[in-house]
């Protein structure tokens, strides 16, 4: 019976140890383990955290408002392709270059179009240098490989040598098999015909001259035969039927067409003048067009 007048039922050994003082009891904690996924989401806040303070230092520096927090209600996709457009900066002494508007091939290179004492480019002088028709139809060359047929090679026998051929070859001699059709270059009036099989001077063969536009002057020589109805003072186009290659007066050598290009020495009309200047005609062969045939017409004759 208690003193308060409660029943306490009590074991008999805590009966006996009731008025011994308590003593206190240590509590041992166990330290808390961090985990590695708490380590790498502390890491991951503050490189984030520093990734946004560079972005938002570099928008401060250059002095450019951060954009605005998207919206996905603000968005408004139409289905067509978002233009890109990419800033582009040119430094002030910076020479863009030039566009190209015509790159030479490597036959083209090897024969540069030759330039006057100021310069200028010839077919800019003389514009009927520019689009040949090349004399030899259907032709499996431009410019022969064989530097002894090129213009400016040594000739034996060369009577009056012309200091602007090197004292030699005055033309190109061009390859084809007799009876291949050769044509007018360019539009020009014809100002010299010969048909005898050895030419006057016994070398130059059969063949046609003829005064184009601009002055300048083209010979086919060594022809096997000269275009019937043609004659001194007929017009002819580009492209036109003059004659067919032929070896006359050639002496043995296989057959060719002599080609030779003259330019006037003075301004004048379409004469048969000889006051003139040899060019090597390659830088213009290997830029003209190669017909497959000739275009077969009458000579448009002179008027009356």
């Amino acid at each position: 019976m208690s003193p308060a007048g409660g029943i306490e039922l009590w074991h008999r050994s805590c009966w006996d140890a009731r008025d011994i003082p308590a003593l206190p009891v240590a509590i041992h904690v166990a330290p808390r383990v961090i985990s590695k996924r708490l380590v790498r989401g502390v890491v991951g806040a503050v490189a984030g955290s520093m990734l946004i303070g560079m972005v938002l230092a570099n928008y401060a520096w250059l002095d450019v408002a951060p954009p605005p927090p998207a919206s996905l209600v603000a968005i408004a996709y139409d289905g067509a392709p978002e233009p890109v457009a990419m800033q582009t900066h040119v430094v002030a002494a910076e020479v863009m270059p030039a566009r190209l508007a015509h790159v030479d091939n490597p036959l083209e290179a090897r024969y540069p179009v030759p330039v006057d004492e100021v310069g200028t480019p010839l077919d800019e002088q003389y514009p009927t240098l520019r689009a040949w028709t090349h004399p030899v139809t259907a032709s499996a060359e431009l410019m022969p490989e064989q530097v002894s047929r090129h213009f400016g090679t040594p000739r034996l026998g060369v009577e009056v040598p012309r200091p602007e051929c090197g004292e030699g070859h005055c033309g190109v001699d061009l390859d084809g098999p007799i009876g291949r059709p050769i044509v007018a270059v360019a539009d020009g009036v014809i100002v010299r015909v010969e048909r005898h099989e050895m030419g006057l001077d016994g070398k130059s063969g059969r063949y046609v001259r003829i005064a184009h536009d601009d002055g300048t002057l083209t010979a086919y020589m060594h022809l096997d035969d000269v275009a019937e109805d043609i004659q001194v003072g007929d017009h002819v186009a580009a492209g036109q039927y003059v004659g067919t290659l032929g070896a006359t007066a050639t002496y043995g050598a296989p057959a060719h067409l002599h080609f030779s290009l003259e330019i006037p020495n003075h301004a004048g009309s379409q004469t048969d003048s000889t006051d003139t200047r040899y060019v090597d005609p390659a830088p213009f062969l290997v830029r003209s067009d190669i017909a497959p045939t000739p275009i077969r017409r009458h000579a448009v004759k002179p008027a009356t």
